[in-house]
């Protein structure tokens, strides 16, 4: 009778010390989500968690902002796009909108404006002086230069794939990040490619327009996009090569991607969630 007892003091201990242990672990927990609050509604928002498991995102989480993580440098330039692109090739774009990398009318027109005194000034002659009638030797302006972060794919000897940071330098124009895109898609240079770096942008992919507004930089791509040779890690590459690339500006935060104009919730067959916008937290 005693050492039943006892069976069942030590029973009793037994369970008391273990539901001290699960009582230390949720605290600790609670804790953990209390520090790190901002950062786990972040990811909840950013890979739109809710959206795909119950259609509907709680209002907490939608009107939460999203951080980024600081992990790798930013670029010293802005992206140069405009806030108002049309995507349909409508009216009403914005100065430094592109359509196919290309600027558009509205800043093409000013550039001739203000081009035209300069222009004036080296096709007008002298009226008097020992140089009448000469002009003078136009010189060759040297491209500005500046440099971008890209972010390209490197496939390990293990199968794996792991991201790489390179800066190139490129010509300055009104819209480095546009530029910096296409340098995606076009893939590396010989000596990128020498460090093993690759693209995983899937072959075919066009820009067909991109905007910067608060923090989100909307890019549209052509059809292509949505097949990738790689299946479903090779998706998720190209969506990490970009948002990376893309938030490596100081002004953009988060990238929303869109497919021959349209917003979709997954891209290709294989299912990978865009129906939000996509961070550096997202990976």
């Amino acid at each position: 009778m005693a050492k039943k007892d006892e069976e069942k003091e030590e029973g009793k201990t037994g369970s008391f010390i273990a539901l001290i242990i699960w009582l230390i672990a949720a605290i600790a927990l609670f804790a953990l989500f209390v520090i790190n609050q901002k950062k786990i509604v972040s990811n909840l928002k950013s890979t739109g968690f809710f959206g795909r498991l119950f259609g509907k995102t709680p209002a907490f989480v939608e009107n939460a902002e999203v951080s980024v993580q600081e992990q790798a440098g930013k670029n010293d330039v802005d992206p140069g796009v405009g806030v108002d692109i049309d995507l349909s090739g409508g009216q009403g774009k914005s100065d430094y909108s592109y359509e196919s990398g290309i600027l558009s009318e509205n800043q093409a027109a000013k550039d001739v404006q203000n081009n035209s005194g300069e222009t004036a000034a080296l096709n007008s002659k002298p009226e008097s002086g020992n140089d009448a009638g000469e002009q003078k030797p136009q010189t060759n302006e040297v491209p500005r230069m500046i440099d971008l972060k890209l972010f390209f794919m490197v496939i390990n000897s293990d199968g794996s794939v792991s991201r790489r940071e390179v800066t190139r330098s490129m010509k300055k124009s009104g819209g480095p990040l546009v530029d910096a895109i296409n340098a995606l898609i076009k893939g590396p240079s010989e000596e990128e490619e020498g460090k093993g770096c690759a693209t995983l942008v899937s072959s075919g992919t066009r820009l067909l327009g991109a905007s910067v507004k608060n923090g989100i930089a909307t890019l549209n791509f052509s059809g292509e996009f949505e097949f990738n040779q790689w299946g479903i890690e090779g998706l998720r590459g190209q969506l990490q090569q970009i948002v990376y690339t893309a938030t490596a500006f100081p002004t953009v935060e988060s990238v929303q991607f869109l497919v021959d104009g349209v917003q979709k919730d997954y891209l290709g067959s294989e299912g990978v969630w865009i129906g939000t916008p996509l961070n550096r937290n997202s990976f």
